[in-house]
């Protein structure tokens, strides 16, 4: 047992989490190698299928790394694979919203109502008046609904965002206009059925028209059916799954291939002749309630410029986005697999400590040492599972214990007491497996720049966590013998 304990300790010490940095003052050539050697390494170690990912220095692309498969069959990840990039998707909505308002389509200050005709928001304490464009674009209008998810082949599906904000998840204004900022994927449907409204098209074809053509992003799009090369998505144990079908289009909708989020973040420093330096501004300025959001990005004052960031998750896929546009610096990435968001973890840090932005620096620090931590409590539950399953084992060894059908003890009050600890355990290893084994709930955090939760660390606490309960519950229901400590033979009480 003891070297056991010794063995599990060196391998958790050994298995921790490391904060990858990079010299800023490197070669592009050293720089592109380290990358590929910190992404190569995270594939492998929490089961990635397939990435795209690059890093753009001073408005030149000095990493593209396009690694694993896209398809069941093999076929490899390329510059033009497309990814859902889920919430990634809103920031292309912006752009297309702030390329309506500056050709004079809109007024981002009017009211929403003013140019939705296929849908009315209902009416309620708030005044719908105060439901701007703008607020809508920085998540102070008060709309609800956070998220949503897709629909799969198997269920009853949304024919459009009409049918999904009136029958599915009904839309609304629950918080008082312009009071504060809660994000609202329901905020964007609004602005797609505004987008459709405005210019006679579909929402599809219309960011195509505003955005993703100008842009010379033409492997991207809305449109699953129409996309040259899209990827499958895969689970963490390597299987295709379903993908699902999005109807919230501009809030998480969007299939974007590597190559065309390289075009995009660089249109960030000049507006890649889509938006003007005002509209770009408009953009990024804070929000009023939160200067730490602009317009749906996350935003960080930085000494060498401001930072702004989004971060997509929808069922298998995973992207990221940070762009610095005074110093035409960016990183993204984006993922086909349930566990790719781990990549916030290994890749967001290495490149946060290489545009040397202390605040990324010290938040990827805190957390790597919260992964540090999960899985050292892991350890010590395993080590703890140990000492049970030693107890328990020496016992029935030595006939001091055993294990039957129907429990035994010295009287009916201990036996009622142990077994209500019994059930007190076994309801939290259900709680344990219906939760966290299923798909019942995603955990996230807001413990960094990094809004996803260790997954690998996590799942080992589980694990281990659930060895120790069945373990606690065999001890339990596990009986003594008293001959074993009276010299007499086994009486049942």
């Amino acid at each position: 047992m003891i070297v056991a304990a010794g063995l599990t300790v060196l391998w958790t010490a050994g298995d921790l989490r490391q904060f990858a940095q990079i010299d800023p003052n490197a070669s592009a050539a050293e720089i592109s190698a380290r990358f590929d050697d910190v992404l190569a390494r995270a594939m492998e170690k929490y089961s990635i299928a397939g990435v795209a990912a690059g890093a753009i220095r001073d408005g030149e692309i000095i990493w593209s790394a396009r690694m694993g498969r896209a398809s069941a069959e093999g076929d490899s990840v390329t510059g033009s694979t497309t990814f859902n990039v889920g919430s990634v998707s809103k920031p292309l909505t912006v752009w297309a919203v702030l390329a309506l308002a500056q050709d004079g389509s809109i007024e981002l200050d009017a009211p929403i109502s003013r140019y939705l005709e296929q849908f009315e928001l209902p009416t309620g304490e708030y005044d719908l008046e105060e439901v701007t464009i703008r607020r809508l674009l920085h998540h102070t209008a008060g709309t609800n609904r956070h998220g949503y998810g897709g629909y799969g082949a198997h269920e009853d599906q949304p024919a459009d965002a009409v049918e999904l904000s009136t029958v599915f998840e009904p839309l609304a204004v629950v918080r008082q206009p312009g009071e504060q900022r809660m994000y609202s994927g329901g905020g964007y449907v609004l602005l797609q059925m505004m987008i459709e409204d405005v210019t006679g098209l579909s929402f599809e074809a219309a960011l195509q028209d505003l955005v993703l053509r100008p842009l010379e992003m033409t492997d991207s799009g809305f449109a699953l059916a129409q996309l040259p090369s899209p990827s499958a998505a895969f689970s963490y144990y390597g299987s295709t799954i379903e993908d699902l079908r999005d109807v919230a289009l501009a809030a998480a909708g969007a299939y974007v291939s590597g190559d065309d989020m390289a075009r995009f973040l660089l249109a960030h420093s000049t507006g890649g002749g889509v938006l003007g330096a005002s509209s770009l501004d408009a953009a990024f300025a804070p929000t009023e309630p939160n200067a730490n959001f602009a317009m749906s990005y996350s935003r960080w004052e930085t000494p060498l410029g401001l930072l702004i960031g989004h971060g997509g998750n929808n069922s298998a896929w995973n992207a990221q986005i940070y762009v610095r546009p005074d110093t035409q610096d960016g990183f993204y990435f984006l993922t086909n697999s349930t566990s790719g968001a781990q990549l916030d973890f290994e890749l967001s840090c290495a490149w946060l400590s290489m545009i040397d932005v202390q605040e990324g620096r010290g938040r990827c620090a805190e957390a790597i040492s919260l992964t540090h931590k999960i899985s050292w409590v892991a350890c010590g539950v395993v080590l703890l599972s140990m000492l049970v399953f030693y107890w328990l084992l020496a016992g029935m060894i030595l006939g001091k214990r055993s294990l039957s059908i129907r429990p035994r003890s010295f009287g009916p009050i201990r036996l009622a007491l142990r077994m209500i600890v019994f059930l007190c355990v076994m309801g939290l290893l259900g709680v344990a497996v219906s939760v966290f084994y299923t798909d019942m709930l995603m955990w996230r955090t807001e413990v960094t720049l990094i809004d996803e939760m260790p997954v690998n660390e996590i799942g080992r606490l589980l694990m281990s966590t659930t060895i120790l309960l069945i373990l606690l519950g065999a001890a339990l229901w596990s009986s003594p013998i008293k001959s074993a400590l009276k010299g007499k033979g086994p009486v049942s009480s």
